[in-house]
């Protein structure tokens, strides 16, 4: 256990939204079921209550800024690896933490300037974040709710995510990075793909059945980033549609592969 980390718990729903709105600005609340989608809504204290009733349903409870453009998100930040967001035992300025499991960890940075999606890839890998994780239109985990992953569930009970720490009066100074530049073409074939995929077409894993377990994973992930789905969701989706794990039994080798199949995917949407 950290030392000072849990200066919020016990603060009410109220108290957190403010912090938070202090800290994003305009931001936005997510609710999400794996089957049914993910919609937002602005937050407001008298919506805590439909918040809490449906987090007790099973739906997934996110939060991110309205002007994604100065926020970069690292998740799946183990309790060990906190201290490289650390300077003299306080977090660096800028900085959101909230733990979205027991001993894991997003942390949010604030910059004094816009970022552009690449140089938060190069950041998010710098900082050995989940790199499936890509910021583009990335949401983050919602303090004050239970974090309703299935792998998470005992007797019943899910973890409850905490905010560890929030500093809404600094910003970081996230030095710039020049990055290669991709040709124009391949830069306007990715934008065409993904316009020509957000159709908002329900798919399923039976639809891109390839005879093998891991290909029609691949296909399926492909289909889901080009329409925009959040790699969250995608896991969870993939988790709830595939019924044969024999090649990947325990959670630890599910979740590696699961990472490492949207990983890849990621890699080629973005190539």
């Amino acid at each position: 256990m950290i030392q000072g980390l849990y200066f919020f718990m016990g603060v009410s729903m109220e108290r957190i939204f403010k912090k938070l709105g202090r800290y994003f600005g305009f931001w936005k609340i997510g609710v999400m079921n794996p089957d049914n989608g993910l919609w937002s809504l602005t937050p407001s204290s008298n919506k805590i209550g439909y918040l809490r009733a449906m987090n007790a349903r099973g739906y997934h409870i996110f939060m991110k800024p309205e002007d994604e453009r100065r926020f970069l998100l690292l998740d799946d930040i183990p309790e060990d690896r906190l201290k490289y967001q650390k300077e003299q035992d306080r977090f660096k300025p800028g900085r959101l933490v909230v733990e979205t499991s027991p001993g894991n960890f997003q942390v949010w940075v604030k910059a004094g300037r816009s970022i552009s999606n690449p140089e938060k890839r190069y950041w998010i890998r710098y900082f050995n974040s989940d790199t499936a994780c890509d910021p583009n239109s990335r949401w983050g985990r919602c303090p004050g709710f239970r974090n309703r992953k299935n792998k998470y569930e005992q007797d019943g009970h899910y973890p409850l995510s905490r905010l560890i720490w929030v500093d809404w009066q600094k910003v970081a100074q996230v030095p710039t990075i020049t990055l290669p530049k991709k040709p124009v073409c391949l830069q306007i074939a990715k934008v065409c793909i993904k316009k020509h995929n957000r159709s908002g077409k329900h798919v399923q894993r039976c639809d891109y059945e390839r005879g093998d377990d891991s290909a029609t994973d691949f296909a399926y992930v492909l289909a889901l980033l080009r329409q925009g789905v959040d790699p969250e969701i995608i896991t969870e989706r993939l988790l709830n549609e595939r019924e044969d794990w024999t090649h990947h039994k325990g959670e630890r080798r599910q979740t590696a592969y699961l990472k490492r199949t949207i990983r890849k995917a990621v890699e080629i949407i973005n190539d």
